[in-house]
């Protein structure tokens, strides 16, 4: 065989040998997977069928105290509702807002049941205006937005959601919106691949 084969047979299995490897190589690019939300509301919407001025004051006091409750279901939310059951956060369809120890530093960081480290920052992006947060870890990042319009009430919490060890973040938007208070318990599953 001439040494021009040879060489180019040496070249082609060094290339093919090169493309292997980095196929094998672990990137580890994290993955953030919003798994579902749950949904409840506190209503004031009885209040007007009130007239008396001390019972609106009372029925305003008593839905203040109340805890939400689970409104529409959508998709496999269902399991979702279970996994929160489960937990102690949501019984006979109310959302047990003081039993959910939340977080609110707009940094934080947190390790998975292998305990790699990431760093997770929320912020309001400019463009969007919603709250955003980004997770890092020492090779990559990700960037994800959360739908939720307003930083003012920032409150999360690390819970074991889903069976595994991992901890999913599950992010609280609160909002008013025509006769009522919002708890929309977002869960986002977080993976490094």
């Amino acid at each position: 065989m001439s040494s021009y084969l040879k060489n180019l047979y040496q070249i082609a299995a060094l290339v093919s040998m090169a493309a292997f490897l980095c196929s094998c190589y672990k990137h580890d690019e994290i993955e953030v997977k919003l798994i579902g939300e749950v949904r409840t509301r506190r209503t004031f919407a009885g209040i007007q069928s009130i007239t008396d001025e001390k019972e609106r004051e009372r029925y305003i006091e008593r839905q203040e105290k109340s805890n939400p409750t689970v409104g529409e279901i959508i998709g496999d939310d269902s399991l979702l509702i279970a996994a929160f059951e489960r937990i102690g956060l949501l019984k006979n369809n109310e959302f047990l807002q003081d039993m959910f120890k939340t977080q609110t530093k707009q940094t934080t960081t947190f390790t998975d049941n292998l305990k790699r480290l990431f760093k997770l920052t929320f912020f309001n992006d400019s463009l969007s205006g919603n709250v955003h947060f980004k997770i890092s870890s020492s090779k990559s990042s990700i960037n994800i937005d959360t739908q939720a319009t307003s930083l003012q009430d920032l409150d999360y919490a690390f819970l074991d959601i889903i069976p595994g060890g991992n901890k999913e973040l599950v992010f609280l938007d609160d909002y008013y919106i025509m006769n009522g208070y919002n708890f929309d318990l977002k869960v986002y599953e977080i993976k490094i691949l």
